[in-house]
């Protein structure tokens, strides 16, 4: 550009730029060529805009800057790129909103799951995650990613994801995963879990980085370190009266503590994920080996998005707080007191239309509690509408078989009854019902408290509720090795008491409280974009760096930054070349 002015002209300014911003002695400014000149312009705007906008972006400074370019920009939903059947919840459509904005034409492999549906199926992948996989958004949204495993998948990798996944951790690990015409690829892992602000377990983003060679495989590594950096782990919501669902505690992983995206990424690149200490349930690989295969067959049948009807994240239920037996009781006969075949019997009827039982606390949950408090029978409630599949209530009966008491069960997924003898395929069977809400029957080898293996007995019951809602699996469990003929029969008929159908009663978190109005989902979209901003920001410095400095405001703002870091020269050098090019000579 500043070939362009009249010579005279053009050396004078010339010569005072370099003087005056770079500090060049005034011989070597008249001695420096035009091609010379461009090349150094062009040096300062990629310190400037690759070096010290990223740090800018990070600071308060930076904040009225932001906001001022985002303004009063106006919501728009964009449900258009998402899984037709979801719901956007209301409390968190401001977020949704641009969030999806945002991800859609990144260049990188994003995805965000619903953590209250059960399955944590992806309402959203971005068009790059469609690319990179072969998969179309109508096959990949609805789903949960594991149809991107397959028999060469690492069965410790998938450990580490849904041991962090019940945890509510982020989870950094590389694996080996499927596209859609069955070719392989490194799949370098991150996930960040999403709580609201009243500490609900919401959302997780899913980011996948590609693992290749190419000159600029380290550069984009940096640009995912900073991607993961700023991704946000709370979205605040309006309603603090109510909650959408239980408080999940967040469980971080060992070794994460003070340590960075980037370290983590790299440490997750350079070793091979081993299996958490408590899932070691989780390492037989033919859990993994036909997910790709059954994805492709559902495809086939036509099991893909058509954009009908919606599926709304149903509310999870905290604990009714039904009469609960004493920790340890043993029995000393398995018969079946008439009570609990009365209640339950009342509890099916109720599931069907029916009057609900007086029994408990007066909701379905405390009557059953009441039926099969003091039971010797194991039994186990399972709610399938909050993260981890943990056992929200078991009952005396639960203890007397496994010798686990109530504090050291209730709040764990039910995987610690798993050991070195249990067998994967079993397991494999178990994991698939629940995923399914099928009903299952199988024995399989578990461990006592005390480390003694038994062949448990054990059955999966699955509950819907009349608005076919998946909302609990109800376990009963029992030691072949101590069955007796009585305890076997009570077995059999507790199991077809079972109710499988249940009321669609009010919930324990009231969703219809957590509604919010216009203003607040503005609110919250304005500033979801702040946040977002600053990512893109972050990430593409080169015409976020154009968008800062074409206004006074955050020219004075970033000017301000570079201040403090001995850098403003360089500022004021490439604004004044900027101005040259403007120049007629």
């Amino acid at each position: 550009e500043l070939s362009k002015m009249s010579g005279a002209t053009r050396d004078v300014r010339k010569r005072t730029l370099l003087e005056k911003h770079l500090g060049m002695s005034s011989s070597a400014a008249k001695a420096m060529d035009m091609a010379s000149v461009e090349e150094k312009v062009s040096e300062v705007k990629g310190k400037l805009a690759g070096e010290l906008l990223p740090r800018f972006v990070k600071t308060e400074q930076c904040e009225s800057v932001i906001a001022a370019h985002v303004g009063e920009s106006k919501m728009t939903s964009r449900k258009d790129l998402m899984w037709s059947k979801y719901k956007v919840p209301e409390d968190l459509s401001g977020f949704m909103a641009s969030f999806v904005a945002f991800a859609e034409k990144f260049p990188a492999c994003i995805v965000l799951s619903e953590m209250s549906i059960p399955g944590n199926p992806m309402v959203f992948v971005n068009r790059e995650f469609c690319r990179v996989t072969g998969f179309k958004k109508s096959e990949a949204q609805g789903k949960n990613c594991r149809f991107l495993q397959g028999p060469k998948t690492e069965p410790a990798s998938v450990a580490v994801i849904q041991d962090t996944l019940r945890r509510g951790a982020d989870c950094f690990v590389k694996i080996t995963n499927y596209r859609k015409n069955g070719e392989t690829f490194q799949n370098l892992l991150s996930m960040r879990p999403v709580h609201d602000s009243n500490g609900v377990y919401r959302l997780c983003f899913g980011v996948q980085f590609e693992v290749t060679g190419g000159l600029d495989f380290k550069q984009r590594l940096a640009k995912l370190g900073q991607l993961l950096s700023l991704l946000p782990s709370r979205v605040e919501v309006s309603h603090r009266s109510a909650r959408v669902g239980p408080k999940h505690r967040k469980v971080a992983n060992k070794g994460q503590a003070g340590r960075t995206e980037d370290e983590m990424l790299a440490d997750a690149l350079a070793t091979r994920a081993e299996v958490p200490d408590d899932a070691a349930d989780m390492q037989g690989e033919e859990r993994y080996a036909d997910h790709h295969d059954e994805m492709l067959e559902a495809i086939e049948s036509g099991d893909v998005d058509d954009g009908a009807g919606e599926v709304e994240q149903p509310a999870a239920r905290a604990s009714s707080g039904g009469r609960r037996g004493a920790s340890g009781a043993s029995a000393v006969s398995a018969k079946m007191p008439a009570s609990t075949v009365r209640i339950l019997e009342e509890l099916r009827a109720a599931g069907e239309g029916g009057p609900m039982p007086s029994a408990g606390d007066g909701t379905w949950l405390g009557a059953l509690q009441e039926a099969v408090a003091d039971l010797p029978l194991a039994v186990a409630v399972t709610d399938m509408t909050v993260p981890g599949v943990a056992v929200q209530w078991c009952n005396a009966g639960f203890e007397r078989v496994t010798g686990y008491p109530k504090s050291e069960t209730e709040g764990r997924n039910c995987r610690f009854l798993q050991g070195a003898e249990t067998e994967p395929r079993i397991v494999a069977k178990m994991v698939r019902a629940l995923r399914k809400a099928k009903e299952l029957s199988v024995k399989v080898t578990n461990y006592r408290m005390d480390g003694s293996p038994f062949t448990n007995d054990l059955s999966l019951t699955p509950v819907f509720d009349a608005d076919g809602v998946y909302r609990y699996s109800l376990g009963v469990l029992s030691s072949v090795e101590d069955q007796t003929a009585e305890e076997r029969s009570s077995l059999s008929q507790l199991r077809e008491l079972l109710p499988r159908r249940m009321p669609a009663e009010a919930p324990a978190f009231d969703t219809g409280s957590a509604k919010v109005d216009e203003s607040a989902k503005q609110k919250q979209f304005r500033s979801a974009q702040q946040l977002f901003t600053k990512l893109q920001w972050t990430l593409d410095t080169e015409s976020s760096f154009e968008k800062v400095v074409e206004s006074e405001d955050g020219r004075d703002a970033f000017r301000s930054f570079l201040e403090e870091t001995g850098d403003a020269s360089l500022l004021d050098f490439w604004l004044g070349a900027r101005e040259l090019s403007k120049m007629s000579g």
